[in-house]
């Protein structure tokens, strides 16, 4: 079982199509989903831990929720955990209701599993990012709150962070697509323009909690 579990998790990072379509006919694998979703949950549970440790705060945005600024990240420790749940659940949801429109065949279950193997895998392509700043302000070496400075400036820090979020748009909408088709077996359009709705649904409601 474990082998299997880290066989799909790092095969769906170079193969997906295939890795999905085996992984769906897996009795573990509506388990194993809830394990790949523990994945990005600890490591962005980590990451405002250390942003806390090393006193950062929001420079240029004000978060959404009626958070202030300084208190930000500390509580953000607490929020983390539930909102990308509650993402994924709401993701998954909406990607088998308009599956379901679009004549798909698969289940609630191996939607939910699928999807969240997807995000799991496509979260690294911020979190290697920000685990790496987030753990360098936390022993000190730089000071998270001018990096948050830097990071809204033109500045080389700006650039690294824009390729990350490009990795994780373009890793999101790949992998969504090609796990809606593994998993409903519609065509290739169908399937790419549920994985954005799909994506769509995961963002916003992660944003919310997490901007």
């Amino acid at each position: 079982m474990k082998n299997d579990f880290w066989s799909y998790y790092f095969k769906a990072f170079i193969r997906p199509q295939r890795t999905f379509n085996t992984f769906i006919t897996d009795s573990n694998s509506y388990k194993y989903g809830f394990l790949y979703m523990l994945i990005p949950l600890i490591g962005y549970t980590v990451m405002y831990i250390f942003l806390t440790i090393g006193n950062g705060a929001p420079s240029v945005f004000t978060p959404w929720l009626n958070i202030p600024k300084e208190n930000y990240y500390a509580v953000n420790r607490f929020l983390l955990a539930p909102s990308m749940v509650m993402s994924w659940l709401l993701a998954a949801s909406v990607i088998q209701i308009l599956s379901r429109w679009a004549k798909g065949t698969g289940s609630f279950e191996q939607t939910l599993a699928v999807i969240g193997l997807c995000i799991s895998v496509a979260m690294w392509g911020t979190l290697v990012h920000d685990l790496i700043m987030s753990s360098l302000s936390a022993v000190r070496i730089i000071d998270a709150r001018q990096h948050e400075i830097a990071m809204n400036s033109p500045t080389v820090w700006r650039t690294l962070l824009w390729i990350s979020m490009a990795i994780y748009l373009f890793a999101f909408l790949l992998l969504f697509s090609k796990g809606v088709k593994a998993v409903h077996k519609i065509s290739t359009g169908k399937a790419t323009l549920i994985g954005l709705c799909g994506f769509l649904v995961f963002q916003l409601i992660f944003l919310l909690f997490n901007r």
